[in-house]
Parts: structure tokens; sequence; C-alpha cells
């Protein structure tokens, strides 16, 4: 009976120590481990598949080239196409289709191309013009939030038209009057795939709470095929489907905590 008893004080002990263990860990994790990055959003998930499109909520057309003149001004909720064609609306090249694991422009995990306009993925600048001439960009923006201040890792899966380049935080940089960019750090390199699917992995500083997250979106100036004389931008626009989980390491302390318990209450059992 005595014995029993002293492994009964023991076990709770244990329990008590593995319980305390986590919560240190825990504490410890978010002061110093790696931040954790959450509230992240794809682009065009709030419509659902086979829906009309709509504004996004958590993606802004942020800021144009200064040599832009056009009705357009930054400062609105980018457009979720709503999809199909023709060019105007949402080219066919853009569809997910057979390479991209989709179809009616939605990508991997049910996110949907974004733009400037309403079902409408015209360049900023349309029409025509003689070459050469410069390439341009326009960039968008979202919040996240981290639990700390440190170097947090990016993992996110895109596609642009024609490419896109991601930077955690800084100012525009408005050197180039057509090619608008960002000061603040890059998440890895520029991709461009057009339709297809890529991941752009990289680190950047956070800061603890709200932090921005820069798409730039850059479109390329191509000389018409048939007429050497003259070229155009086609269409813009781009996707996420996939963006930083928060980590699971908190999940995975307890769950280890809980079957640590669990263990020493087997044992007690087996040796009442």
């Amino acid at each position: 009976m005595h014995k029993l008893l002293f492994l009964r004080s023991t076990a709770r002990t244990l329990a008590l120590g593995i319980i305390a263990g986590v919560a240190l860990a825990l504490v410890a994790g978010t002061t110093s481990a790696t931040p954790i990055i959450s509230g992240l959003q794809k682009t065009g998930t709030e419509y659902p598949i086979g829906t009309a499109g709509g504004q996004d909520s958590y993606w802004e057309v942020y800021a144009f080239p200064t040599a832009y003149t056009g009705p357009l001004t930054p400062g609105y909720q980018a457009w979720v196409f709503t999809g199909g064609s023709p060019p105007g609306n949402v080219p066919t090249r853009w569809y997910p289709g057979i390479g991209n694991g989709g179809s009616d422009n939605v990508g991997a995990n049910g996110a949907r191309w974004i733009g400037l306009q309403q079902d409408n993925a015209n360049a900023l600048f349309p029409g025509n013009f003689t070459p050469p001439r410069s390439d341009y960009s326009v960039i968008y923006r979202t919040t996240f939030q981290a639990s700390t201040t440190g170097i947090a890792s990016f993992a996110l899966l895109t596609a642009a038209d024609n490419g896109i380049s991601f930077f955690v935080g800084g100012t525009v940089d408005n050197a180039n009057a057509y090619m608008p960019t960002m000061t603040g750090v890059q998440i890895g390199s520029e991709s461009i795939r057009l339709g297809f699917l890529e991941w752009v992995t990289g680190d950047a500083p956070v800061d603890a709470g709200s932090n921005y997250l820069y798409a730039v979106v850059r479109d390329r100036f191509q000389i018409d095929g048939t007429n050497p004389n003259i070229g155009n931008y086609g269409q813009t626009g781009f996707l996420v489907a996939a963006v930083p989980e928060p980590s699971s390491f908190v999940l995975a302390a307890l769950g280890g905590g809980v079957m640590a318990i669990g263990a020493i209450r087997r044992r007690l059992k087996r040796s009442a």
C-alpha cells in the first residue's frame, strides 16, 4: 500500500514537472525561437470555387509606377478574377490546369488570381507601343502577425504574369519611373513562371506584432510576334497558393507531455 502511494506521489510530481517543462518551452519558444508567422492569407480564397470573384479583403493594390497617368489610383483592394475567357478576363494560359492541379482559375489550395481591375486582366498600360520600352511593376501588400521580433522563414507558392518578388517591410523605391520596388528584405528571388506554380522561400526580419508583406509584380514588354515595330504588355495578375502556417511546436510539445503522462499512468496500473 505504501509502495503504491509512493508511486502515485512520484507520478504526480513527474506529471507536474512535465507540464512545467512544457510551459517553460512554450515561453522560451515565444521569446527566443524563430518567430511564428500567422494571419498571412492566400489570394482569393474568400470566393469559393465556381463563384464570382470580388475584391480581396487581404491584398491591397499599394503602388503604381510614377510614369502611370491613367484613371486608376492605388490604395484599393485587389480584384479576384472570376475566371473564364476571353483574355480580357483571365487568360487561358493562367489556368492551373494539368500543370498546377486546379481548374477554372483556381490553383492549389483554392487560391485564385487577383489583379488590378474587376474581371479584367489587361495591363496597367494597355495598347501597343513602339519598342524599345521598359517593363513595369505594380506593388501589392498584405499584413501578417509575428509572435516575436527576429528572423522568420517564409515559403510562398506563387505564380504571376510575368514575374513576382516578395519583400518584408521597407518603403517604395521610385528610382525607376516604370518599375517601383521595395527597400525591405527580399524573400528568395523573383519567380517568372507565368501560369505555373513555384515556391519562393527565404528568411526576413520581422517585428513582434503586425508586419507587411509586399508582392512586386512585374509585367514584361513583349514585341509582337508578327510585327517587330510594335509591342505590348498583354495581361497582368498573380496568385499566392500557399503561405507559412503557424508553427506546430506548441502542439508537438503538448502532445509529448500528454504521451509521457499517459505512460506514467499505465505503469501505475501495472504496478497496482
